[in-house]
């Protein structure tokens, strides 16, 4: 399988769900209310996971600010992402 990056992932997002970015390299992540919001610095790095999860999110509306309210723990779609492509594993078919 070839390698994807977010950049092309991020075209078939939700526009309305709540997305956390995770980099696989640091383990630290950064949160944003949506897909709009996240910088298109990040559209060159290569999916290195993806998965729904529950993180920090601030106000009724839960917004990626701690200015905006209380702290709130709310689902969202996490991509964990990486500045190199994830190695195949024995168990994945290999196209010969």
């Amino acid at each position: 399988m070839n390698p994807i990056t977010f950049g092309v992932i991020r075209r078939y997002c939700s526009r309305i769900d709540r997305v956390s970015i995770c980099r696989q390299e640091t383990l630290k992540y950064q949160n944003f209310r949506f897909i709009e919001q996240v910088p298109h610095s990040f559209d060159p790095l290569y999916l290195y996971g993806v998965g729904v999860i529950e993180s920090e999110f601030y106000g009724e509306s839960g917004l990626a600010d701690p200015s905006a309210g209380k702290l709130n723990f709310l689902p969202c779609m996490e991509f964990m992402l990486s500045e190199t492509p994830r190695k195949g594993t024995e168990h994945e078919h290999q196209p010969g």
